[in-house]
C-alpha cells in the first residue's frame, strides 16, 4: 500500500506568531532605507527624518505624530501622563485615577506645538512641555538604566497645585524593552519604545493628598512614540500592569493599528519582570459600544482579555468631532494571555484603553 503524500504547507496562510525580538540597529535609517524590525533594546539614534531631504523632509516633519507618555501605578492609584505633539495641536496631560472609587484629578492643556519638545530617542535626551502653570519633563538616560519624570502645576491657574517626581529603573536586569520600527502601507515608519519597569518616587496635590510609589509595589510604563500615520490616523489599544502572586511585575500591551503585515509587525507583548514575550496579531470587539466591555483576542487562541471601562477619558476636536474623536477610558481587566511558557492571568489589573481617530 502506498503511503499518502505529505501535505504541503499552505504558504499563503500567515504565521500565527511573529518572529522573535532581535538586537537593535545603531539607527533607524541607514543610508536612505528604514531598518524595519522588532528589537529587544533601545535604538541609539531615532533618525526617521533622515530618510528625506529638502522640502520632503520638512513636509514629513510637519506630519509626524510624536509623543512620550507614561502610565504609573500602585495598588491604589493609576496615573497617566503625556507630552503629545500632533504638529497642528499639542497636549500636556497628567491624570490621576483612584482605582476603587473612580475619583479623577486632572491637569491638562491643549497647546500650540511650539510649546512642546519630544525627544529623538531615549539616550541622553529630554522631552518637555509647559503651558498655563503646568510643566511636564522626561529626562531619558536609558543607557544608564534610568528615566526620570517630573511634573508640576503651579497654583493660580484654575487647577489644584500638583507635583510629581518619579525615577524608573530600565536597565537590562530590571526591565525589558519592546522597540519597533514598522511599515505603514505606504512604506513610511512607525517607531515606538515601550517598557514596563520598577519605579520609586511620589506625587502630591492640594494640601493633603500624597502618593508614595515604592520600588516593590509600583510600576511605570513608558511609551516613546513617533509615527508617519496615514490620514485619518486610527488604532485600538489596551495596556495595564500589576503584580502576580509571587510579586513579579507583569504588564501587557495589545494594539490593532494601521501597520501592514500585522502577523510579523505588531506591538503585542507581555512583560514579565525583565523579559518580553511577543504575541500574534489581535482584534478588538466592542459589541455594546466604547463605554461597555471590550474584548481582545488573537487567532492562535493565546489572548483572551476583557476590558471593563469604569472611568471616562475623552478628547473631541472640531464640529461633531470631525478633527479628533478620542476615547481613552480607564478600567479593570480580566482574562489571560498564554506566552508559550506559561499562562498569565490579567484578572484584577487596572489600566486603560484607546479608540483613536484623528484627522489633523
Amino acid at each position: 500500500m502506498t503511503a499518502p503524500a505529505p501535505t504541503a504547507p499552505d504558504l499563503a496562510s500567515p504565521p500565527l506568531m511573529p518572529p522573535p525580538l532581535t538586537s537593535p540597529p545603531q539607527r533607524l535609517v541607514e543610508g536612505s532605507a528604514f531598518v524595519f524590525g522588532t528589537f529587544d533594546a533601545p535604538v541609539p539614534e531615532v533618525n526617521l527624518l533622515d530618510h528625506w531631504s529638502g522640502p520632503a523632509r520638512r513636509f514629513h516633519a510637519s506630519r509626524l505624530k510624536e509623543w512620550q507618555a507614561f502610565q504609573l501605578g500602585n495598588a491604589e492609584w493609576f496615573v497617566l501622563g503625556a507630552v503629545y505633539d500632533a504638529k497642528l495641536l499639542g497636549l500636556l496631560q497628567i491624570v490621576a485615577v483612584h482605582k476603587e472609587s473612580g475619583r479623577v484629578h486632572r491637569w491638562e492643556h491643549k497647546v500650540p506645538s511650539t510649546r512642546l519638545h519630544v525627544a529623538s530617542g531615549l539616550q541622553g535626551t529630554e522631552t518637555h512641555g509647559a503651558a498655563r502653570g503646568l510643566s511636564v519633563r522626561y529626562r531619558n538616560e536609558v543607557a544608564e538604566g534610568r528615566l526620570r519624570i517630573t511634573a508640576q502645576q503651579a497654583p493660580g491657574h484654575r487647577a489644584e497645585s500638583m507635583t510629581l517626581d518619579v525615577v524608573g529603573a530600565c536597565g537590562p536586569t530590571e526591565a525589558g524593552h519592546l522597540v519597533i520600527c514598522h511599515p505603514f502601507p505606504d512604506g513610511t515608519p512607525l517607531y515606538s519604545n515601550k517598557c514596563v519597569m520598577p519605579v520609586r518616587g511620589g506625587m502630591s496635590w492640594g494640601s493633603d493628598e500624597i502618593i508614595d510609589f515604592d520600588h516593590a509595589s509600583s510600576f511605570l510604563i513608558v511609551d516613546d512614540h513617533k509615527g508617519h500615520y496615514p490620514s485619518p490616523m486610527q488604532y485600538d489599544w489596551v495596556t495595564a500592569a500589576g503584580f502576580d502572586d509571587t510579586g513579579r511585575r507583569v504588564g501587557f500591551n495589545l494594539t490593532h493599528n494601521q501597520i501592514r503585515q500585522p502577523e510579523t509587525f505588531n506591538e503585542n507583548a507581555v512583560f514579565l519582570g525583565n523579559q518580553v514575550h511577543r504575541l500574534g496579531a489581535v482584534t478588538f470587539e466592542r459589541p455594546r459600544g466604547v463605554h461597555q466591555a471590550w474584548r481582545v483576542t488573537d487567532q492562535a487562541g493565546r489572548v483572551d482579555v476583557t476590558f471593563e471601562p469604569t472611568v471616562p477619558n475623552e478628547q473631541h476636536v472640531g464640529p461633531r468631532s470631525v478633527l479628533a474623536d478620542y476615547y481613552g477610558p480607564f478600567g479593570w481587566f480580566s482574562g489571560s494571555i498564554d506566552v508559550g511558557t506559561e499562562t498569565v492571568s490579567v484578572d484584577g489589573m487596572f489600566g486603560m484603553g484607546e479608540q483613536k481617530l484623528i484627522r489633523v
